[in-house]
């Protein structure tokens, strides 16, 4: 269900139900919102409530019905517009579950039961259902109330939830995380401030492109690696083939292998014992290293990633075995491999991350001219559009740009200027209050005694030179500045003891004398009342007195 809550004029605060259907919004008795304004028609408008969407119809009202601040006949309403008639603004809000409760009047007492039963069954008080249970319409609201609430009831639930995690994520993003950024954009300019982050996005993307660079580096090394320690090893295998199968050890050699780029150890294992045949120098020795075992198991080409640095590879030599008949395999060529020796050289990743930054770089500074001339470009356009308002006297400003919260700034703008261009009560109460205080200035200017013109909050508005000279202070060093800044401590007590009783009685003239040097002098003070009868400032002159011969 749909309500709506009246946001200015004598009834600011109160909430009003909408029911399916027809709910007309006036001045007369009859309306089902009964709106207390002068400038209201007797029936201004219509608001029609559908299950999925609410219309709002201007009933030829006097002064106009307006939609987010524009001036309409008919318009589509959603939750969260906000709607005026003439000088009274209204927003469209959810029916909420809890509301504070109206203040109790004296009823009879069957009309208090019934409230009361009202009360307990739908848990709303607002005054708004009295008519229907006095009327005997309310058997039928509440059945449908319980109704809703019961069809509501679980989703309602599991909703919460959701929406309390949700909320405490949002709130620890805007009260934490975002608090700090809030705090730098406030100290340093807003471009600096985005400039910054530009600039820390490009950093981060360089550093962070580094890391799938070197991942797919280092697997391309290792691929490459392997292939380059198969085929080394395949060769090493075809030179020693021969003298394997003719058993001429001394014939064989690994010397070829080691000249390889990045073969770091070469050599040739029994399959029987797995004892070292070649290189002669640790001839007969048993390796230990896990490649051999492996090998041994396997009986055919073998390549493995010893560690993070080493790749082994192996190819089987076969030989003519007299007992079976068939060739079988006797021997391995093994050799290392070292990948570092494949890696980029320093040099070549420092320049690469230098050329990574400044293409990023270069892309960082579009990507902020874009981004703040984008931020800029709205609040611009509304400006202009504002100052042509204001210019123009119309009430409203078209700035079309699609986000929430900036549709939202244009609409309570227009509102504004909606309130500015057709209540004339409201432009009465500001335009004199922009110049009165040069109006009093120049009275302050304009008098031959000594004159003071002061604030409520105690600073110094205005004063003539017949003062500066009695005082002996400038205006330089009095304008804007706290009367307590007067070096001439009786002239001070007087004026604070002449404010006090002027607060106490604003529509009567004060006096007190005071004392100086040569003469005395009586001071005065009246109140210059503002908006609620306050004083808004204080009026204080001082007059020489003559003396009797």
């Amino acid at each position: 269900m749909w309500s709506v809550r009246v946001l200015s004029g004598p009834q600011a605060g109160q909430i009003f139900d909408m029911k399916l259907g027809k709910n007309i919004f006036g001045r007369g008795s009859q309306c089902d919102v009964k709106i207390l304004s002068v400038g209201i028609s007797k029936e201004h408008c219509e608001i029609h409530i559908y299950k999925d969407k609410a219309m709002i119809v201007d009933l030829k009202s006097s002064n106009g019905t307006f939609v987010n601040g524009v001036k309409i006949q008919h318009s589509i309403i959603q939750l969260g517009d906000k709607f005026s008639l003439f000088d009274v603004i209204m927003d469209v809000i959810p029916t909420p579950e809890i509301r504070p409760k109206a203040p109790a009047t004296v009823r009879p007492k069957a009309a208090r039961a019934n409230h009361a039963v009202a009360v307990q069954a739908t848990g709303n008080a607002a005054r708004q259902l009295e008519p229907h249970v006095q009327s005997g319409a309310f058997p039928q609201l509440q059945m449908q109330q319980m109704q809703y609430q019961q069809s509501t009831a679980e989703p309602a639930q599991s909703a919460v939830l959701q929406v309390s995690f949700q909320e405490k994520l949002e709130n620890y993003i805007e009260n934490v995380f975002m608090a700090a950024i809030y705090k730098t954009a406030g100290v340093l300019p807003f471009k600096q401030v985005l400039l910054g982050f530009v600039l820390l996005l490009v950093l981060m993307v360089t550093v962070l492109s580094l890391i799938p660079l070197t991942t797919i580096t280092q697997e391309s090394n290792y691929h490459e690696a392997g292939k380059r320690a198969k085929t080394i090893a395949r060769n090493l295998a075809r030179l020693n083939e021969s003298a394997l199968t003719t058993d001429q050890f001394a014939n064989i050699s690994v010397a070829e292998a080691l000249k390889e780029d990045g073969i770091t150890e070469a050599l040739i294992i029994n399959q029987l014992d797995g004892s070292i045949i070649a290189p002669s120098e640790i001839a007969g020795r048993q390796s230990a290293k896990p490649l051999v075992s492996q090998i041994r198991k396997e009986q055919r080409s073998v390549v493995s990633r010893i560690d993070s640095k080493t790749i082994g590879a192996s190819h089987p030599i076969g030989a003519y075995d007299l007992a079976t008949g068939e060739t079988k395999v006797k021997y391995h060529a093994v050799v290392y491999y070292d990948v570092s020796s494949l890696n980029v050289d320093d040099g070549r990743v420092i320049s690469l991350f230098m050329q990574t930054l400044v293409m990023a770089s270069i892309l960082g500074m579009i990507l902020y001219f874009i981004f703040s001339r984008l931020i800029q470009y709205p609040l611009t356009a509304l400006n202009k559009q504002i100052d042509t308002a204001l210019r123009d006297k119309t009430d409203r400003a078209d700035v079309f740009f699609d986000y929430p919260a900036f549709q939202q700034l244009v609409a309570n703008v227009n509102l504004m200027l909606n309130r500015l261009t057709h209540s004339s009560n409201d432009l009465s109460a500001i335009q004199p209050k922009q110049s009165r205080d040069f109006e009093l200035s120049n009275l302050v200017e304009m008098i031959a005694q000594p004159g003071i013109l002061i604030s409520q909050g105690g600073l110094v508005i205005a004063l003539n030179h017949q003062f500066e000279t009695l005082s002996q202070m400038t205006k330089e060093n009095l304008l804007q500045q706290s009367y307590t800044e007067i070096t001439d401590t009786a002239l001070r007590q007087n004026i604070e003891s002449l404010i006090a009783k002027s607060k106490e009685a604003p529509y009567e003239k004060h006096f007190d004398r005071i004392p100086f040097s040569q003469f005395e002098c009586d001071i005065s003070i009246q109140a210059c009342l503002g908006s609620g009868d306050h004083p808004e400032f204080f009026f204080i002159v001082l007059s020489k007195i003559e003396e009797i011969v």
